[in-house]
C-alpha cells in the first residue's frame, strides 16, 4: 500500500495510491482519477479512464492562449476518468459550469496517509461554493487486496435556503480498455433517450424520446432497433441514454466488459433499499456512448471537424437527462433532483472496481450482480465471477467516521 503527492505540470498536482492489484492517479483540479490501472492476463498494465487528446496543461483554460477551443470551460480543459458533477449535471445555465462546480474547480487536499483498521490508504480532500451556500468533502481510499476505488462524499448546505441538486458520478472509460467488441450493462430496467436538441451538435442514431426496457433493442431513427449493449467501431455518431434503477434495488451499478481482454470495469452503489434518510440518492445509470458523433470542439480539431473521441461514460446519479436543473421534473416515474437542507449533511458511498475474471463466459455478459459476504458476484446461468469487494461500504463509512472526527 502506498500514497504520495506528484506535480503532473506546473501548478496541476495530483495524489497515486496504489495497492497489490489497482493504482489510482486524481488530479486536484476537478477531482479527476485520471487512472484507474490494473495488470492484464498477458503481464502488462492498462488504464481503463479516458485521457482525452484534448486535456489541457496550463494552470487553467484562462491562462491558455487557446481557451476558446475548450469554450473558455474549466470542465473541457480539465476533464477525464472518474468524477463527481454536483450542483447539477449537464448543460449549463447561465452563471453555471458545465457538468457541475466540482468538476470543474479545485479540490484542495487536506490531508492523506493509512488505516490501522483495514491497512488502506486514504485522501481527504474539499470544495467550497460560497456564491450557492454549500461545500463537499471527499474521502477517496484503497483497501489491500480489493481492485476498487472507493470514494465517500460528504454535501454541507451552509446557507438559509433548500439546496435543490442533480449529482452524479462520471465514469469516461475510453481506449486501449475500450474497444469494439465490449459490453456494456447496467443496473436500470428501464431507459429513455431524449431530444435531439439536448446536447448542441451530436449527432445520434437512437430515436428521440424514446422507452424501451432491453439494450439489446434500442430504437433506431432509421427504424428498427440495434443491439447498444455491444460497443461498435467508430460510427461517427453519439448517443445520450438514461435508464431508472428500481426502487426495489438493493445495488446499483454499471459496467463495461471487455471480453478479449478478460477484464471488467464495474462502478457500484447503495441501490435505494440501502439507503438511509441523509443518502444522496442515485437514481438514474446514464451512457454518453461517444462514438464519434461530436463535430465541433474540443472533440473536433476544428468546428464540423471529425470528432476524435471514442469513449463511454457509464454515469450513475439523479439527473433529467443532460438538462442540467433547467428541467427538474421526474423522468420514468422517478425524482430527477435532491434537497439538502440549510445545514443538513448528505453522504454518497461510491466503489469503482477494475479488474481481470477467469471464466470466459462472462465476456458474453451477465445476467445479475448480487451482494454475497465473498463481494460481489457477476451471474450467467450457471457461470459466476467474483469481484472481491466491500459492497455495502462498511469500511468507507468507518474510515470516514475516524477522519472527518480527527479535524
Amino acid at each position: 500500500m502506498d500514497i504520495r503527492r506528484i506535480k503532473l505540470w506546473e501548478s496541476r498536482n495530483a495524489t497515486i495510491m496504489t495497492n497489490d492489484l489497482v493504482q489510482v492517479v486524481i488530479e486536484d483540479q476537478g477531482g479527476m482519477a485520471l487512472e484507474l490501472s490494473t495488470a492484464t492476463a498477458s503481464g502488462g498494465v492498462v488504464n481503463a479512464h479516458l485521457l482525452p487528446y484534448y486535456r489541457g496543461t496550463e494552470t487553467s483554460v484562462y491562462s491558455d492562449d487557446n481557451s476558446s477551443f475548450w469554450k473558455d470551460s474549466p470542465y473541457f480543459y480539465q476533464r477525464s476518468g472518474s468524477y463527481f458533477s454536483f450542483p447539477h449535471f449537464g448543460m449549463p445555465m447561465e452563471g453555471e459550469e458545465q457538468s457541475g462546480y466540482t468538476a470543474s474547480s479545485y479540490w484542495m487536499v487536506e490531508r492523506y496517509g493509512s488505516d490501522p483498521e483495514f491497512g488502506g490508504v486514504w485522501l481527504l480532500s474539499s470544495i467550497r461554493d460560497k456564491k450557492r451556500g454549500w461545500k463537499a468533502k471527499k474521502i477517496d481510499m484503497l483497501l489491500p487486496g480489493h481492485p476498487v476505488h472507493y470514494t465517500a462524499i460528504f454535501i454541507t448546505n451552509t446557507n438559509d435556503e433548500p439546496l435543490i441538486a442533480n449529482a452524479v458520478w462520471n465514469n469516461e472509460v475510453g481506449p486501449p480498455f475500450l474497444e469494439a467488441g465490449c459490453v456494456i450493462n447496467a443496473s436500470a430496467e428501464t431507459w429513455t433517450t431524449g431530444p435531439a436538441s439536448m446536447i448542441p451538435s451530436m449527432e445520434g442514431r437512437l430515436a428521440e424520446n424514446a422507452q424501451f426496457n432491453d439494450l439489446k433493442k434500442a430504437p433506431l431513427k432509421s427504424g428498427g432497433t440495434a443491439d447498444i449493449s455491444d460497443v461498435p467501431f467508430p460510427i461517427g455518431k453519439s448517443d445520450f441514454i438514461t435508464g431508472r434503477i428500481s426502487p426495489k434495488a438493493d445495488l446499483g451499478y454499471s459496467s463495461i466488459i471487455n471480453p478479449r481482454m478478460q477484464m471488467i470495469y464495474f462502478s457500484f452503489f447503495q441501490g435505494p433499499q440501502q439507503r438511509d434518510e441523509d443518502a444522496i440518492p442515485l437514481n438514474f445509470n446514464s451512457f454518453t456512448l461517444d462514438f464519434g458523433g461530436r463535430s465541433e470542439t474540443p472533440w473536433a480539431l476544428y468546428d464540423g471537424g471529425m470528432s476524435q473521441q471514442f469513449s463511454i461514460n457509464c454515469a450513475n446519479g439523479t439527473n433529467n437527462l443532460y438538462h442540467g436543473l433547467r428541467d427538474t421534473s421526474p423522468l420514468l416515474d422517478a425524482d430527477t433532483v435532491f434537497t439538502i437542507d440549510p445545514q443538513q449533511t448528505k453522504h454518497l458511498y461510491y466503489g469503482t472496481a477494475f479488474a481481470p475474471y477467469e471464466n470466459a463466459r462472462i465476456g458474453g455478459n451477465f445476467y445479475s450482480a448480487e451482494q454475497q459476504e465473498q463481494g460481489i458476484v457477476l451471474k450467467r446461468t450457471k457461470s459466476t465471477a467474483t469481484i472481491v469487494a466491500d459492497s455495502t461500504f462498511q469500511a468507507l463509512k468507518g474510515l470516514s467516521q475516524r477522519v472527518l472526527r480527527g479535524e
